[in-house]
């Protein structure tokens, strides 16, 4: 009985291992491009912005005829922090970081996607 208990322990443990391993080694050559915001209005680029290379967080003001949204940019992430929009989803939406996330405010006709240099 205690054979196969301890050829159970060995064998669960070496798989342990190697999956951990696994993980590490996968993890470690994750998202290591730069990470790049882009600003839409009305289906055009404004503005492209690396957040990869922010070391100062910083606020801007993306107004249009329709309305004023407060933009703040960190390094690796940015936010709408303010809009004088009605319904303040895109406020509600938080800090994106990553690909495949996006912050819209249809009534400021604003979107605000992240690409990544992994994406491409």
């Amino acid at each position: 009985m205690v054979r196969k208990t301890k050829f159970w322990v060995i064998l669960f443990s070496a798989l342990f291992v190697l999956s951990l391993g696994a993980f590490l080694i996968l993890w470690s050559v994750r998202g290591t491009g730069a990470v790049t915001a882009r600003i839409w209005l009305d289906e055009e680029i404004v503005e492209e912005i690396n957040l990869s290379t922010v070391a100062v967080p910083y606020e801007f003001d993306v107004a249009t005829e329709l309305g004023t949204n407060r933009v703040r940019v960190e390094h690796g992430g940015i936010s709408v922090v303010s809009a004088d929009c009605p319904d303040q989803t895109c406020v509600r939406m938080g800090r994106i970081s990553g690909s495949f996330q996006t912050i819209a405010c249809i009534p400021h006709r604003l979107v605000i996607d992240i690409v990544t240099e992994d994406d491409a």
